[in-house]
Order: structure tokens, then sequence, then C-alpha cells
């Protein structure tokens, strides 16, 4: 059994200010797609393009918030939901990034990949071998989405 029976660590995600030509950029990129979608007679696409838009922007315009992490031995606890180990495929931490981050590759569809901040190399190394007991290493990177979100600093 490993030396320490929980790990427990706080996310904080960065916050970017955003001026107002950028809500209006984001605006008049949904506005200009839902006009393409409803010329080409696909009205649905226009309404998801419509209702995304306004997604980004509410999520954008809000304050990061910070995220309880848990590992324990019967699972993994993030801002109160319980992940058994049974869920999760695989993990991997990175250590080549000035911040270790660990990813998680999960086994369900909705939530299929993780990725968080660890402190320091310390407690990297410690939730790399805690981990190891009860999943698989697996070497994974971030996804497209984490790209393009660091990209556009949503």
């Amino acid at each position: 059994m490993p030396a320490e029976a929980e790990i427990s660590w706080v996310v904080r995600r960065a916050h970017h200010e955003r001026s107002n030509d950028w809500y209006w950029g984001l605006g008049a990129l949904a506005l200009a797609g839902a006009l393409a979608s409803i010329f080409f007679s696909n009205i649905l696409l226009a309404i998801i393009i419509i209702m995304s838009a306004v997604s980004v922007g509410v999520l954008a315009s809000r304050e990061p918030r910070e995220h309880s992490v848990k590992l324990d031995r019967r699972g993994m606890v993030i801002d109160g939901t319980r992940y058994p180990f049974a869920s999760i495929h695989s993990f991997w931490v990175e250590h080549e990034t000035s911040s270790p981050r660990l990813f998680l590759s999960m086994n369900g569809i909705v939530t299929s990949h993780f990725s968080f901040e660890l402190e320091d190399e310390a407690q990297g190394s410690r939730v790399r071998e805690f981990l190891k007991q009860f999943a698989l290493e697996e070497e994974q990177g971030p996804h497209i989405g984490e790209h393009l979100a660091e990209i556009f600093k949503l």
C-alpha cells in the first residue's frame, strides 16, 4: 500500500481580462456562422452556433474557480464528485513544462479527459507513485481542445 493515504491539492485557473472588442468579435463570428448556416438551410447548426457563442461569452466573463482534487484509495475526487479507479483508463504526469501536469484518460464518454496542474515536482512524483498502484501509466499530453483554449485564453 502507498505511504500516503491521500494526496490533495487545489487547482487555480488563470484569469484573462477581455476587452469589449473581444466580445464584439465573438458575437460577429457567431452571427456570420449562423447566417452562413441559414443560407445553406441548416437552421439547427445556426442555433448551435449562437448557443455556443453565448456559452463561451458567459464562461469567459466569469471569474475563475478553484477546483479541489483529492486522490485516495477509493479513487479520485474532483470538486466533490468521486471517480473510482475503475473509471480511469490511464494517467501521465508530465514534468517537461514549467509546472508539472497530470493527464487522465477516463473510460466515460462525457468526461473522457482531465488535465490538472500540480504544485511542484515533488508532488508530481508523489501523484505518479500513488496512481501507478491503481491505474495504467501511459504517455499522453494535452488534447486539441486544451490547445485551443490556451490560444484563445478561455
